[in-house]
């Protein structure tokens, strides 16, 4: 298995962080948009995260953010084809 730790220090206290890969349906579904699933064990508990793919984020990549050259490029994407025309 692929696993990827973190340690991380604070003033007070000292944690390990550990990623590993989701393995069950429930915790691969929770990433949207072919977002890649992590659980993350941490002395407060696990918790899932997700790694997501280009023009996406937001906890679950379930926010899409165009790239701003796709947008110059494609005027249908631009807010200026939403402005009435008079």
């Amino acid at each position: 298995k692929n696993v990827e730790s973190k340690e991380t220090t604070h003033k007070h206290d000292v944690r390990s962080e550990v990623f590993k890969p989701c393995v069950e349906d429930k915790d691969l579904a929770f990433c949207l948009n072919e977002g890649e699933c992590s659980i993350i064990e941490t002395v407060a508990g696990v918790h899932r995260h997700c790694r997501c793919k280009e023009g996406y984020h937001g906890l679950r990549c379930d926010q899409f953010v165009p790239k701003t050259d796709a947008i110059l490029s494609n005027p249908s994407m631009s807010f200026v084809s939403f402005l009435p025309h008079c």
